[in-house]
């Protein structure tokens, strides 16, 4: 019998040595393959994802903690896997009398969710991925350098306008003729906000004295003094309290709220919980980021929402990002977390035995679950996790991040523009004035956070450092425009003006140094104007009323005066009449008018 062998077959018969030969380099080009990615969640999507957000990590940011600090160690991941081993087993069926007892481990909620000492195996548990998104500054918050232009991002120019706007409509209703309230400008709008937040940074003890303290010689401050006096800041101050206009302090409020959320990413662990309100009848909850502070989201209201509607409204931006949101105790809502998980987000909180969730006659010696959710007992209540990743250590995560947005509102509260408040309005109701503080303090700390955060800004600035330098900044611009006043600033404010600007002031002195010199000496008399004509009687020496004095009003001085010239009657300050005796101009006695 003939055969016949294929030549592509023949090709394909190796021998044995050739055999391991290309085991070897298959062997070695596996090696060189990298390993594949972990699978993660095949419902997240990398769309969704914020095309701005920083993935790592290049700023030595101090950080309230690590991620490293809430991930389980190898220990830790080893003893859970053993527990879960032995969970996912079977339990050994006892035989007894009588009827069969209810399944054992298993306890239900006053709302009839059932909660099991072992999880589920023929349940799909769906856990998120760990993504470790950078908490940074976006757009043009990566390029700040000062706390101004920070600040600026926040509390933008259409925020300062409307609020002038405001201002000057109330000074408008306020005017009367006992009270001639001149309106404002926005160089003094931002010059009176630079002193509230100064006030916020000088006055921030448990225990202040006066607000006129800051204006004193004494125990004041130069640049409060410069900038403005203390009626003219107390007369703002009034001119913007009250119940009128709280429509535009919420436009305001809303425009930060937009502000904040746009020039900033979040990292993957977030807090909602509701804080102190300084404005009377309303709540705050606030979104805050557990490892930054910042402030990413908040809601007002006057009255008391359904928290699923006010965590649905802080969250909006933040669905399918793959984050985690740890929830005040009033927020916790199983079922919401549930739902959450769907979203891509997992949740925290606390459970306290008073809530309609908790299993009953739990002895809360051992965790339960729940579908997705899992109780861990903590002293008499228990740490509620939902989507949560194995690899986090679920109690250091509560532990890090359940305290975020009482430590926000407390640096808020530390430096408060509060302090500004004069004591004739703090025994009033005052909302727009309250709201306004609430929208200087949230900002600043917002920004202060951006700043630390920018690359070109300073990370170990403190707070206080920077809401100093924030009020200094804002007072700028009025202390310029009241050093180039020479008619209505002082020598020695303008002294004081120069050494808060840091400038030179050899050119001020030389300059008063020479006007001295030139109101000293007025010139030398033509001879013929020596004597006074003939026939001439004098007038008395002061008007009947005050009138602007000639060459002043060209200088625009605006000076106003009672004497005058008592040869041609025209009215002359001080620096524009000569004083000379009788004697001198030659008048005799019998000549002398009676009523000069």
């Amino acid at each position: 019998m003939e055969c016949v062998l294929d030549e592509e077959l023949l090709a394909n018969i190796k021998c044995s040595d050739q055999e391991d030969a290309d085991e070897e380099e298959k062997m070695q080009v596996e090696g060189e393959i990298p390993p594949p990615e972990p699978i993660t969640d095949r419902s997240f999507n990398g769309e969704d994802s914020d095309p701005l957000q920083e993935t790592v990590t290049a700023i030595n940011f101090p950080w309230v903690f690590e991620e490293s600090d809430v991930l389980m160690t190898d220990d830790q991941l080893a003893v859970e896997a053993i527990k879960k081993e032995g969970s996912s087993r079977p339990p050994v069926a006892k035989r007894g009398r009588g009827r069969p007892a209810v399944a054992a481990g298993t306890y239900t909620s006053q709302n009839g969710q059932i909660w099991t000492l072992n999880r589920d195996c023929e349940e799909t548990m769906e856990e998120l991925p760990i993504l470790g998104q950078q908490a940074c500054g976006k757009g043009p918050a990566r390029t700040i350098s000062n706390a101004v232009e920070a600040w600026m991002l926040l509390f933008d120019d259409e925020m300062l306008k409307s609020l002038l706007r405001h201002a000057n409509d109330q000074m408008r209703k306020r005017r009367n003729p006992q009270n001639t309230c001149r309106p404002m400008d926005i160089i003094e709008l931002r010059a009176f906000l630079g002193l509230s937040y100064l006030c916020g940074v000088f006055r921030n003890a448990e225990y202040t004295g006066p607000l006129d303290e800051l204006w004193t010689l004494e125990l004041g401050n130069a640049i409060f003094r410069a900038s403005m006096t203390l009626a003219r800041f107390e007369s703002i101050s009034e001119c913007l309290a009250g119940n009128s206009g709280m429509a535009e302090a919420q436009k305001m409020w809303q425009r930060l709220l937009i502000n904040s959320r746009s020039y900033y990413g979040c990292s993957s662990w977030l807090t909602v919980d509701e804080v102190r309100c300084s404005v009377e009848n309303m709540r705050l909850t606030v979104c805050c980021d557990a490892r930054t502070l910042y402030m990413a989201n908040a809601v007002v209201n006057k009255q008391q929402k359904p928290p699923v509607k006010d965590i649905e409204q802080l969250i909006c931006d933040f669905k399918t990002t793959g984050r985690n949101v740890t929830m005040g105790t009033r927020h916790l809502n199983p079922e919401q977390s549930e739902l959450m998980v769907q979203r891509q987000l997992s949740s925290l909180g606390m459970l306290n035995d008073s809530s309609i969730d908790w299993p009953r006659q739990w002895p809360n010696e051992s965790p339960l679950y729940c579908g997705q959710s899992k109780l861990i007992p903590f002293d008499t209540e228990a740490v509620f996790a939902c989507g949560l990743s194995s690899q986090v250590d679920t109690l250091q995560a509560y532990h890090s991040t359940s305290q975020a947005c009482q430590q926000f509102h407390d640096l808020c509260q530390r430096y408060s523009t509060a302090h500004a408040t004069p004591s004739s309005l703090k025994n009033q109701s005052n909302p727009f004035l309250q709201l306004l503080h609430l929208v200087l303090n949230k900002a600043a700390v917002n920004a202060w956070i951006l700043l630390r955060l920018a690359p070109k800004g300073d990370v170990t600035m403190e707070q206080r450092d920077f809401q100093r330098q924030l009020g200094l900044f804002l007072t700028q611009q009025r202390l310029q425009r009241r050093l180039q006043r020479k008619s209505t600033t002082s020598l020695v404010m303008r002294l004081q003006i120069c050494e808060i600007l840091g400038q030179p002031n050899e050119r001020l002195l030389f300059e008063a140094a020479g006007e001295a010199k030139r109101s000293r000496s007025v010139g030398v008399l033509d001879p013929d104007k020596m004597n006074l004509p003939p026939g001439v009687s004098l007038a008395s020496r002061h008007g009947d009323k005050h009138r602007r004095c000639k060459p002043c009003s060209q200088t625009k001085r605006d000076t106003k005066s009672r004497t005058r010239c008592q040869q041609c009657l025209s009215h002359r300050c001080g620096k524009h009449l000569i004083s000379r005796c009788f004697e001198c101009v030659g008048i005799l006695p019998e000549q002398i008018p009676e009523d000069t």
